[in-house]
């Protein structure tokens, strides 16, 4: 199974959709979390462009304005999907595969990118996370960094940081190594700030399930930020987790 979580900076901007179809369709994508889509409402006919002849169930939530605004989808021929928490930082679905009735959680996440509103995502992600223990996928644009190499010019706010650790060692989250790419953002300027504020997460039951889950950075054009590939691998082991 495979997922894709990106922000994709409007999704009605030129060349968006395209770009959007092609990363599903190449890369055989099973679920999606697409978030800053800047858009208000979802037309079946926008929504039939991005999976094309692939039935696809969805979930989305408001833009506020000009900012914001998330699409999570799943195949539905291969999960049942079952909508969660619809929030203002995080939009949540379950999703049960028909096959194997294996069932997990899917939280798609924009973190705020103003200091302002920075504490109020992280009290929410401590709420969406103490709401399920069971397994589950957690990932898009936290707006914020783990470590002060995560930044190119190694200013950071270290407040946050801290915070963001903190949240990730409180629920035992396993952060998926991301091996093909430093950064996953950039501002594209002449001389450029990157910043690795795309994550994957998945939880210790997940891990357990799919043990070789991994994820890799694709191609960001035409966004800023760079989608990330989620594969949890085909196999479901039920059995006892693997020694760390």
């Amino acid at each position: 199974m495979k997922g894709l979580f990106w922000n994709i900076r409007g999704l009605g901007q030129t060349g968006r959709i395209p770009a959007l179809a092609n990363k599903i369709r190449e890369n055989h994508v099973d679920f999606v979390g697409i978030v800053e889509t800047k858009k208000s409402e979802y037309s079946t006919g926008l929504l039939r462009s991005i999976t094309g002849n692939t039935r696809f169930n969805w979930v989305s939530l408001r833009s506020r304005g000009s900012a914001g605004g998330m699409l999570v989808g799943s195949n539905a021929d291969l999960f049942t999907m079952t909508t969660g928490d619809l929030l203002d930082y995080t939009t949540s679905v379950m999703l049960t595969n028909k096959m194997s009735g294996f069932s997990f959680k899917v939280i798609s996440v924009y973190g705020s990118p103003y200091e302002d509103g920075k504490q109020a995502f992280l009290d929410e992600l401590h709420k969406v996370l103490g709401s399920w223990q069971g397994p589950l996928i957690l990932g898009g644009d936290f707006n914020m960094v783990r470590a002060i190499s995560d930044k190119s010019n190694g200013i950071v706010n270290f407040k946050w940081m801290d915070l963001f650790n903190d949240w990730v060692n409180r629920w035992g989250l396993i952060e998926l190594e991301l091996r093909n790419r430093k950064y996953t953002w950039t501002n594209n300027q002449e001389n450029p700030i990157m910043a690795r504020i795309d994550r994957m997460f998945i939880s210790i039951d997940l891990e357990a399930a799919f043990p070789l889950a991994r994820v890799k950075a694709l191609d960001k054009i035409p966004s800023d930020h760079n989608p990330l590939l989620v594969d949890l691998g085909d196999n479901v082991c039920y059995g006892k987790k693997r020694f760390r």
